[in-house]
């Protein structure tokens, strides 16, 4: 029991010190997407869904800090209860991010359903109203090389933003941020001011890609990521489990056997 109890114990604490370093990275990445407008994923789900799904990493990343320091703590210190509560919660961590899998996997389908309605959305409403939205959407513009939902006549749209300099029904603006790189601003200005409805925006100025398909490539290139990384991470975790269950066993008959 000696020798094998011990290295279980070392690999234990190992497992652990990973734990805490993955509860540091969810805490930093739930920050992150409190306080970054411009992440594309706020197009995969509803603004409050959004916001769920940040505390639930926050919250998660949390319990897993506190797992990791009972673990290595329960474990240094030959604390079996403390070992039966970071076991508990690491099992609650693991149903959940099994169940958020399998959720996923159901509803795969009607993530690009819901991504196209939510960039044309952007587009055709919430880029006048929310200045979250719109510096979100000029930064995809300028950095995925794309303009509009799916084209760059999506401007058209007739709202606010499209009418507010010429006040002409036949003309409308373009976002700046559609403009190529290593245009001046002149030409830039000209191939986005008062363009006439119906006419097709300067191309050597102007993306061509609408901005759909370019978010729903990245984001299936993310999520492709995401799996491997979360398929190693829980397969971490179980070990975790069994190891966890192994040494609170242990723990018992030797302190059994100190008696």
């Amino acid at each position: 029991m000696g020798a094998g109890y011990t290295c279980m114990k070392y690999i234990f604490i190992f497992l652990n010190i990973i734990f805490l370093l993955l509860s540091v990275a969810g805490i930093g990445l739930s920050i992150w997407m409190f306080v970054d407008p411009t992440i594309p994923l706020h197009f995969t789900q509803e603004s409050r869904d959004y916001l769920i799904t940040t505390i639930i990493i926050l919250l998660a990343s949390i319990i897993l800090l506190i797992v990791s320091l009972l673990g290595i703590y329960s474990v240094g210190q030959e604390i079996r209860k403390a070992l039966i509560v970071s076991f508990c919660l690491l099992l609650i961590i693991v149903v959940a991010e099994i169940a958020a899998g399998v959720w996923g996997y159901i509803n795969r389908d009607n993530l690009e359903q819901h991504i196209r309605a939510s960039v044309k959305n952007s587009v055709r409403d919430d880029y006048d109203k929310d200045e979250n939205v719109k510096k979100l959407f000029d930064t995809i513009q300028a950095k995925l090389h794309c303009c509009g939902a799916e084209h760059a006549t999506d401007w058209t749209r007739g709202k606010g933003y499209n009418m507010g300099v010429s006040g002409n029904p036949n003309q409308y603006n373009i976002p700046e941020s559609c403009c190529r790189e290593g245009i001046s601003s002149e030409d830039c200005r000209s191939a986005t001011h008062d363009v006439k409805v119906g006419s097709e925006p300067n191309r050597r100025f102007i993306y061509d890609n609408g901005c759909y398909t370019m978010i729903y490539e990245k984001l299936k290139e993310s999520c492709c990521i995401i799996l491997i990384a979360g398929g190693v991470i829980l397969g971490i975790q179980l070990l975790g489990l069994i190891l966890g269950l192994i040494l609170a066993c242990s723990m018992n008959r030797s302190h059994r056997y100190k008696a």
